[in-house]
Parts: C-alpha cells; structure tokens; sequence
C-alpha cells in the first residue's frame, strides 16, 4: 500500500492511510482518497475517489465498505465496467486475473529492489530529465537523451525480459526513478490504468437537458385535397389518376401517451367533398360506365394513431379507425360491388416543422372494408391531403427519471441540496475515524456549466445539444472493437424449416448481400447471441459470497455517452454460478432507447442467464408455418436434458393454433397415397393439433453428432408425412499437406432446400459422406482469397427434374469454390476513437471501392450414368459512399453482380438440377433521413435460354432503424416467403472505462419527504 500518509491508530486498532491511496491486492489495483482497515474485524472502509480494477473489470465509488471474513459488503454512488467473459476469474482474488495491470507510471531506472536488474535492447548515452505528462510540449520537439529507452518501453511496456509482471514494479518506490510520459497510443490496456485518467474519475457528463420534441399535445389541420381512381397499394406508387372530386375541412389531434420519439394520439377529421360529374363504373347502375352525377357529401373520421419523430422536425403518422359518409359516394358506389356509407379508415402522413408550432403535412387518406370486414366491401376511395398544422397546449411535467448522484472526487452542483441518510453504524464511525471528508482529495470547483434554456425550436435544440456533447466529452474509450450482437427476431413465413446449409451464402457465388439466403441453418435461432461487456450504475449495491444487489441498476451495451440504449432494472440480484455463467434476477425491467423512449422488456422472464460460451435461449415461440402447420402455431422451448456429461436433448413441444381454429389441414397427402402426391384436405384429429422438434447434440465414437427431429403433427395416419429429420456426425482430421479437413456423415428425411428458379424441393431421403475443407490463402497482394471444397458420395430418393414421381440415386460429388475480393479505391476514415463517427452503426462506414468475385466448378456423377459437371464466374462491384454520420443520404450501398455457368449433361433429380445458367443481382442499402435505412435487393435469371428466363432466384426487402448500439427491422424475403421483426443489441470489445450513462441534472433542494429525519 501506497500513500500520503499512513499510520496505526492504537486506540482504534485500525490502520488509517489518507491522500492518493494506492493497494494492490491479489493482482487488482484499489485507489481511493482514504482507506482504513480493521485486523480484528478484516473490515475495509475507503471512501473518495474509489477505484477498482482487476483484469478486465473495473469499479468505482463513493465510499466501499467490505469484510473480508463475511465476503459481504456495500459500494455507494457505482458506476462500472463488467467482462462476463473474464468475470469468473477476475472477481476470484484466489485465481489469476485475465490481464495484468498497467503501471501508473513509467521509471528509466529499475528499483534496486527488484530481484533482477531490467536490461533493454537498446541504450543511450544517458539518463533523461524529468518530464511532466502534463506539460505542454514544444511543437518539434528535439530528441531527448532516453527517447530510445522510452521507445523501447513503449514496444514491450509490461514486462522486460526475466521481470515480474508489472504489479510487482510498482510495488515499490525508488528516489531516483525518474517520471516518464507516454502517449496514449502506446498502451494496449484500459486508459484506466494510465495517468492521468487512473488518477481521477470517471464522472457523469454535465449536459442540455434532452429536448422535447414535441411540446405541444394538441394540434388543428386545414385539409385540402383531392381523390384518385386507384387501389390502396397503388396509391403509395402514385399511379392512377387525380378525379374531379375535391376534399376541404379540419382536423383535431390530441396526443394520448407521450413515450419520447413514439407518441400514442387521437386523430378525427371533418370533411366536405365535392365531387363534379364523372365516369362511372360498371356495378349498381343500370348503363354501366355511365358519367356519376355531381355530388356534395360530408365525411367524418376519427381514429387512434401512433406518430414516429424521425427528426426533431420530421415525423410519420399513421392513423386506425372507422369513417362515415353522410351520403353514399357516387364513385365508391358505381366502382365496387359493394358499399356503404361506414367504413374502415387509414390515413398514412408524413409532417414537416417549418416554424415552432406550424407544419405542413402530406396525407394518404384511404376507406375500405378491411378485406370484407364492413358489409363485404373491400377497396372503397383513396385521395390526397395537404394540410397546414398549428400546434398548441402544454405538455404535463415529465415523471421523474432514474436519478444516480455523482460520486466524489466528481463535480456536482447538486450535492449541497441532497441529504444522504447513514446508518448508525456509519455514523458512528464517522465519530470515530474524524468528520466526514477527512483524508479525502479536495472536490473539484464547480464549473459553469454554460447550460442555457434550449431554444424554442426542437432542432436547434437537439443541434445545440449535439454539439455541447462532441465539445465537452471525454469519452475514455479506446480501441472500439464491434463484435456481434444479441439479435431477438419473429418470424412468419411459409415453412418453419431453416435447412439451407451457411456456407451456400459464402461459396455459393457472388450475389449481393441484400439477396442472400435468410433460411439457412445459422438464421435458426429466433434469440441468438450475447452481450459480454457491460457497463453498469447504481446508487448503491450490496456484495454478498453469492453475489451483489441493488435496488435499482441500470446496464448499458453502448461504450459511448450519452448511451442510445440501457436498461433500467429494479430488485435486481446477481449471482455467479459455478461454471462461470451469470444469473441477473430482476423484478422489473425496461429498455431505455435515446434516452426517450421506455420499452418494457418480458416480465414473464425475471431470471436472465448470461453464459460464456453458448447463444441465450428463447422460451417461447410464436410463429407461422403456412405449408407445414396450416398457419400460427406456439411452441415451448423446454429445459434442456442432460444425456451424461457432454450430450443434451432439447425439446420444443408445439400446438397448432390456425390448424386447431380451421378444423381442417392442407398439409399432408390422404393416408395411403404415394408420398408425392399433392396435399389434400382432411379433418384434423387431435394429434393433428400437437407437433414437436427435438434435436439431440453430443459426442459419438469420437465424432460430434448433431440430429434433430421436426413434427409437424402426432397423428399416426399422418405422422410419415408430418415428419422431417436430418443430422450429421463430424469430426476434424489432419492429413498430410492437406491440413484439417471435416469428415462429414450425413443422413436426411424429407429435407427441404431452395434451388434458384425452381424454388422449394424436397429430398425423400439422403445418406452419405463428405470431406470438406474451408482454407485462407495467402493475399495476392491487395488481393484476398479463400477457398471452399467438397468431395462426397451418397444416395439421394427425391422428385425426377420435371416430373412429380420419385427416383432413387447415388452420386459422387466434387464441389471446389474460390472467393476473392479486390479494393479498387477506399475513401478517408473518420476519427474510430470519436462517438460521432459511430451516429448510426456499430462500424465506422468508410466510403470505397471494391470487386468480388466467385469461381467455382462441380462434377456430379449418377448411378444411372448420368452426370453434370458445371464451370461457374460470378462477380461485381460494390460502392459505398458516404460515411453514415448526417441526417440525410449519408449512407449508400450498391452491389450489382452478375453471374455465367458453362453446364455439361443434366441431374436426373430437381433439387440438384442447375438451371439459372445466367443470372444478374441488385442490392441497395440507402439512408433515408437519420437512423431510417431500406435495404433491399432481387436476383434474377436472365439466361435466354432458359425457360425460366425472368425468373426470381433471390428476394429481400428490409426496412431498419439502425443506431450505434441497436437496430430494430422489418424484413421480408417474397423468394423465401419468409419475414419478420428482428431487433439487436450490438456487443462491443473496448478498452478503458467510459463515463457514467445515466442522464443527470443537478439536483434542487430535496424534499422534506426525502430527508432522513
């Protein structure tokens, strides 16, 4: 232990040390302004300025008190960084930490009491005079004697040969070491354990209170507008034409549930309409396509409606509810077969801010029957609306937010207003040890804030925030590293199966990303990954030997501040189980995004597991299998059985909601007839109602076997053709020259893959044997390449090529694909330690050039004599452009490829059977306005030959809210039939301590109700 001052208090029987205390413990650094330990008791009391860290983990505090006998203690004022991948080690003082900490400074010279004496690679003529590392320093400086000492310390700063670790350096305190700076760019560990930031704190961002928005919760539009003859899908194209009938009222908007960007309002609209003579339609009227006379009616709406503030100036709306005519509409009644005067109502709008309260918006307005709902209407009328906005009102005061103090050593204008209630046992140690503050470094002067009241208008607010936030934040985060995400997505689709092997969107040949499959066999989890570093805050936390407490936490996955996303957690308790996973309880919960918009997270699961090295698993299962299981159906993802030590069964029992709604299913061929006949219809039967997918993982005679079952149906009668299976054994071999190559054993049932214009295929039934090898090759100087092979045989019974009867092969196989990738130009990076290069993603975008390209060649030989052997070049360019970091169009992404196959002979079967022998692929990624992003793409056969010429052999469209730390998206693949919701939490690698996340504003008096006596 290291001090300014340290003694034994004789009376207490304790040691005290005061000003800048520094011990290491176990191979963890503690520093504090004042610390104090009882030898009777093994109790640790440290107050100001607490600071913790031990391998990757960091801590600190106001005030820590820890026994070291009870393992049990409590922290004040916490804010932290938490690596569950070395927590296991790190928070065992017993067992070695995962990294080695840094030194708080650097000496030229060895201290004579180290066991050896330090030798470097390079000398110099002579010892350098002090430097201080925070004084400025000359433009050029000219070369000092011991810069190649200093060098050479930068290159192997831990440890020089035959030393101890660090920790064992600085120890001690040698009178003629001499203090060295060093950049921080030379230090591979945590800025945390440099000065001057292991000097100090990491303390709460002082900042302009979050802008509102949208202030004023009621609002009056003056419409006016004009109807068009098209269909509701038509309308968003623009096609159709304007008819001579005209719309002219207001409306009235109040806002219901203010949740940050996302409000919850009511929307009702009075309408006059004018409608001139016209052409009719051909129904209700005795001369069909007979000229409508003119017409006056009126129209009220009236509705719920959800707005999105994609801007502080721009948002979206959209509105559900009803409409009523006081008159039936002469166009509706003559171009439908069905009206009447109540219907369904939409309204789809886009409003812009031109001053504070006033706006201009655009508005789709649109009645139907919803799909037959009202009277068996369908389509009704669609216009146009353009209205001018006033809004007015005031909003109520915003609920109090989670409020977490600074800790000391940190400024806070607040602290003099707030009344931190002690317990006795802390008051009497006060009376003990001196008053309150004794020992501690002083508290830094409050600074002016500068925090002015934000202008009227919400974009210069949000502007004037902005910048506040890239001028003042030290962020204390180097060497950002993006390594995933934790990805929840629902899914609906035609079929359930996720058969398509990974390796298909690799080696399969070049196509845009945007059209790649989403069926393959790494898309199966609906709740994949995990987010291994956290940072945390708490006002307090209790440590026990089980683990720690708090009444309120909050956990941000987000290394920046302000964080665009954490979670708030109350009644929360942790404990570290013995195989190093970590159980996080909470009573309740909710994700906090941009600090505005609160989303309740499942309060059915309280009990989170964080495991090291396995994916988090999802319980519940709501999802859709149009072919499979007639519709909606739920499933249970049960606990998994253990088989012995290494193998598990997993077991996911389903109901067929839709099937079980119909009566009937469409699923299966009548029992009795031929396996591929077309399905029929039939009456369900109770097995019909229950299905199940099990899959059995573990070791198998040396290889590892992964088999899984998916029943679609329990029913005995339909049981054979309810039923899918596949599975493998495989197992790494080494042979010579060759390397590690993956011997594969493989056997499927009624397996189910996607073949380019052809579509959806089935495989009866396939046994056989692989090896495959996947392999980097050495760069071809800027050129990168990897490579994919296969050599296999098996016995395949599926459809004949264009024909539904069956047949029965085997086939030996070669399959050999080469990927290679060429920049051509890339563009100038962004700053990667600054937090405005990473506004919208998890990477910074940095704009370029490059070529991809695919080479790949297969011979395929049949039992019955036939065979296709096939030469296969596919390629093209991507360009991205701009660097994803401005409101607007800062973000583009187009990949065009095209591809050309030379085939020789023809696969009896259809699965196999190569037929998009010339294809072309589209992909674009487009930022729309801020984190709003459309992704999309479609791949085509264009081989004129070819009688599937225009074909579809790729689909996918995808609209994303995408930020630094999350993204939410609604995707769909019309190719696959497959779509859903799908939202991430990124995962990020970094090194040093962030700063506190939790918004803070200082504090005003506290309330009688909140003081202690």
């Amino acid at each position: 232990m290291q001090a300014d001052q340290q003694g034994f208090d004789l009376l207490l029987n304790r040691f005290v040390a005061t000003g800048q205390v520094k011990a290491l413990l176990g191979g963890g650094r503690l520093l504090a302004d004042r610390l104090e330990f009882d030898p009777s008791s093994r109790s640790v009391y440290a107050s100001g300025s607490v600071r913790f860290q031990r391998g990757h983990q960091y801590l600190q505090a106001s005030r820590l008190r820890f026994n070291l006998i009870q393992a049990e203690g409590e922290l004040e004022d916490v804010y932290g960084v938490l690596n569950l991948e070395t927590a296991e080690s790190d928070f065992d003082l017993a067992r070695q930490p995962s990294g080695a900490l840094l030194p708080l400074s650097y000496w030229d010279n060895p201290d004579p009491l180290l066991n050896r004496q330090a030798s470097f690679a390079v000398a110099d003529g002579g010892p350098a005079p002090a430097a201080s590392a925070t004084a400025p320093q000359p433009a050029n400086p000219k070369p000092l004697p011991g810069a190649q000492v200093l060098q050479a310390l930068g290159r192997q700063p831990l440890a020089p040969a035959g030393m101890n670790p660090a920790p064992g350096v600085e120890s001690y305190r040698s009178e003629a070491a001499t203090v060295r700076p060093l950049a921080i760019s030379d230090w591979r560990m945590p800025p945390v354990a440099l000065a001057p930031q292991a000097q100090s704190m990491a303390c709460p961002l002082l900042l302009p209170p979050i802008p509102n928005w949208h202030p004023y919760p009621l609002a009056v539009t003056l419409w006016g507008g004009q109807s068009i003859d098209s269909n509701f899908g038509e309308t968003f194209q623009f096609k159709g034409r304007l008819r001579p009938e005209y719309e002219l009222g207001l409306g009235f908007n109040k806002r219901l549930i203010d949740a940050g960007p996302v409000a919850l309002e009511w929307d009702s609209n009075l309408l006059g309409h004018a409608a001139l003579e016209q052409a009719g339609g051909e129904f209700n009227q005795s001369v069909k396509y007979a000229n409508s006379p003119a017409q006056a009616f009126g129209e009220l709406t009236t509705g719920l409606g959800v707005r999105l503030w994609v801007q502080p100036w721009l948002s979206l709306g959209f509105v559900q509810g009803v409409s009523w005519l006081s008159a039936p509409s002469n166009y509706e009644k003559t171009f439908r077969q069905n009206y009447t005067q109540f219907l369904n109502y939409l309204g789809f709008e886009i409003e812009a801010l031109v001053a504070p309260q006033w706006s201009l918006v655009g508005r789709v307005h649109h009645r139907s029957g919803a799909y037959g709902t009202y009277s068996g209407v369908s389509e009704g009328s669609n216009a146009y609306l353009i209205g001018l906005r006033y809004r007015f009102g005031s909003s109520p005061a915003r609920r109090q937010k989670l409020a977490m103090a600074p800790p000391l050593g940190c400024d806070d204008p607040g602290r003099g207003n707030r009344v931190r209630p002690k317990p006795l046992g802390e008051i009497l140690n006060d009376v003990a040890m001196g008053p309150p503050g004794q020992g501690l470094a002083p508290t830094p002067a409050a600074q002016a804030s500068g925090l002015a009241a934000p202008p009227v208008a919400p974009a210069q607010a949000e502007a004037l925030r902005q910048q506040a936030i890239d001028a003042s934040v030290d962020q204390r985060i180097t060497a950002l590293n993006y390594r995933g995400s934790f990805s929840l997505q629902r899914q609906q689709g035609g079929t359930g199966n996720f058969t398509t092997p990974t390796e298909v969107n690799i080696y399969g040949g070049v196509r845009p990303t945007q059209i790649l499959s989403v069926r393959t066999t790494s898309n199966t989890q609906l709740v994949s990954g995990m987010v291994s570093r956290w940072r945390f805050q708490a006002a307090t936390l209790t440590l026990s030997p089980e683990g720690w407490r708090g009444d309120r936490v909050a956990f941000s996955n987000d290394p920046f501040t302000p964080a665009q996303s954490w979670v708030d957690a109350e009644g929360v308790e942790a404990r570290l189980l013995a195989n190093g996973d970590t159980v996080i309880k909470t009573k309740r919960r909710r994700l906090i995004l941009e600090d505005r918009l609160p989303i309740p997270l499942n309060p059915l699961q309280r009990n989170q597991v964080f495991k090291k090295e396995k994916d988090v698993d999802n319980r519940w299962v709501l999802a859709s299998d149009g072919t499979d299981r007639n519709g909606f159906y739920i499933g249970n993802n049960l606990k998994p059985i253990k088989l012995g030590a290494r193998t598990t069964l997993e077991l996911q029992p389903q109901f067929m909601a839709q099937r079980a709604l119909n009566g009937s299913t469409t699923s299966y061929v009548l029992p009795g007839q031929p396996a591929g006949d077309t399905p029929s219809s039939q009456p369900t039967r109770i097995g019909d109602l229950f299905g199940v997918v099990a899959r059995l993982r573990g070791p198998l005679l040396g290889f590892s076997s992964d088999v899984t079952l998916n029943a679609s149906t329990l029913d005995p009668s339909n049981f054979a053709n309810g039923t899918r299976s596949w599975g493998e054994l495989n197992r790494p071999i080494n042979l010579p020259l060759l390397g590690e190559i993956t011997t594969r054993f493989y056997g499927a049932y009624r397996y189910r893959i996607w073949n380019g214009s052809l579509g959806e295929q089935d495989i009866y039934s396939a046994i056989g044997v692989s090896l495959e090898q996947t392999k980097n090759l050495p760069n071809l100087g800027a050129i990168r390449n990897n490579y994919y092979a296969r050599i296999g045989y098996g016995t395949f019974q599926g459809n004949l090529y264009q024909s539904t009867t069956t047949g029965s092969f085997s086939r030996s196989s070669l399959f050999a694909s080469l990927n290679s990738s060429l920049p051509i130009w890339t563009g100038q990076p962004l700053d990667p330690s600054l937090a405005s290069t990473y506004p919208y993603s998890p990477v910074p975008i940095v704009p370029g050039l490059s070529l991809s390209t695919n080479l790949s060649v297969s011979l395929f030989n049949y039992s019955d004599g036939n065979m296709q052997n096939s030469y296969s070049i596919s390629g093209g360019p991507t360009l991205t452009l701009g660097h994803f970091t401005k409101p607007f169009l800062d973000y583009t992404q187009i990949t065009i490829t095209g591809g050309g196959s030379r085939r020789t002979g023809q696969s009896p079967l259809s699965f196999d059977q190569l037929v998009d022998l010339g294809t072309i692929g589209v992909g674009l990624t487009q930022q729309i306005a801020g984190p709003l992003v459309f992704n999309g793409g479609i791949g085509m056969n264009i081989d004129p030959n070819s009688p599937y010429y225009g074909n579809v052999t790729g689909s996918y469209v995808e609209l994303r809210w995408q930020r630094r730390s999350y993204e939410l998206g609604i995707y769909y693949s019309p190719y696959e039939q497959l779509g859903g919701i799908r939202v991430k939490l990124h995962d990020f690698n970094f090194d040093g301590t962030g700063v506190p996340f939790v918004p803070y504003q200082p504090s005003t008096a506290q309330s009688a109700r909140d003081r202690p006596f």
